[in-house]
C-alpha cells in the first residue's frame, strides 16, 4: 500500500478522524504537515476507488492500528541521482521528519544555509512551539554561519562542541524528533546538501534507538563537552 510509505499511523488517524466529521477529503488532507503532502494524491485515488469516505476512514484506522505495532526497519535516504524504488530524497525526508515534531527537535550540522529547506523546517517547528536544539560547529571558520543561524532561528537553543585540549570539529549530522525517530546522514543543513551533493543517510523510526541517541547528546552537554552559544 503506497499510503503506508508516506503516512505515519498518527497522520492516518488524523485524516480518518477528519473524514468522520464531514467526509471532506480536502479538509482531511489539510491536517497533514506541509502544503503539498505526498499522501494527498494517493488519498484522492483511494477515495475514488472505494467510493465512500467512511470506508476510507475505516481503512486508514486499520492501517494506523497495524502500523503502530509493526516494526520500522531503517530506511536509506539519498541525495543526488535517483533510481526507481528510491525512498524520500534527503530534503523531503528531513523536512517531513521535522514537520512531524510535536515536542522536541535536536539537529546537528557542520554547515548550514539560511533559506535551505532544512533550516526553514526548523523555523516552522519553533513557530508552533516545539523545543528546538541545534548543535553547530563553533570554530572560527564557521562562526559566521553560527551567528546567522542564531538570528534566523530565534527561540532555539544553540550548542557547540568544545574538544578537550585539542583541535576538533562538530561534524555530526543528525536530526532527532520527539526521541522517537532519528535521521543520521552525511548531509549538512545546506543548499548544497539539498540540491547538489551526493549524500546518504539512514532514517530510523525506533524510539529506543532515537532516545539513546538523544541521551548521548544530553550526556555530552552535562559534561560541558557541548556548550551553549549565547
Amino acid at each position: 500500500m503506497q499510503l503506508a510509505k508516506v503516512l505515519s499511523p498518527t497522520q492516518a488517524t488524523s485524516v480518518a478522524a477528519s473524514l468522520d466529521i464531514d467526509g471532506r477529503l480536502d479538509y482531511a488532507i489539510a491536517t497533514l504537515p506541509g502544503t503539498s503532502h505526498p499522501a494527498a494524491p494517493l488519498l484522492g485515488a483511494a477515495l475514488k476507488r472505494l467510493g465512500d469516505s467512511a470506508v476510507l476512514a475505516s481503512a486508514l484506522r486499520g492501517f494506523a492500528a497495524a502500523g503502530a505495532n509493526a516494526p520500522n526497519p531503517p530506511r536509506a535516504v539519498w541525495s543526488g541521482p535517483s533510481f526507481d524504488g528510491d525512498s524520500d530524497h534527503t530534503t523531503a525526508a528531513v523536512a517531513h521528519l521535522i514537520d512531524e515534531a510535536t515536542e522536541d527537535v535536536f539537529a546537528s550540522t557542520y554547515s548550514a544555509t539560511l533559506g535551505s529547506p532544512f533550516v526553514e523546517a526548523l523555523w516552522r517547528a519553533i513557530a508552533r512551539g516545539v523545543t528546538v536544539t541545534v548543535l553547530v560547529d563553533g570554530s572560527e571558520k564557521m562562526s559566521g554561519t553560527a551567528a546567522k543561524l542564531l538570528k534566523r532561528l530565534e527561540g532555539a537553543r544553540f550548542l557547540t562542541y568544545v574538544p578537550d585540549g585539542s583541535f576538533g570539529l562538530q561534524h555530526s549530522k543528525v536530526v532527532i524528533v520527539d526521541s522517537a525517530a532519528a535521521f543520521v546522514t552525511s548531509a549538512n543543513l545546506s543548499e548544497a546538501a539539498a540540491h547538489r551533493n551526493l549524500e546518504v543517510g539512514v532514517l530510523v523510526r525506533d524510539p529506543e534507538f532515537a532516545s539513546k541517541l538523544r541521551q548521548r547528546f544530553r550526556s555530552l552537554a552535562a559534561l560541558n563537552t557541548l556548550m551553549d552559544i549565547d
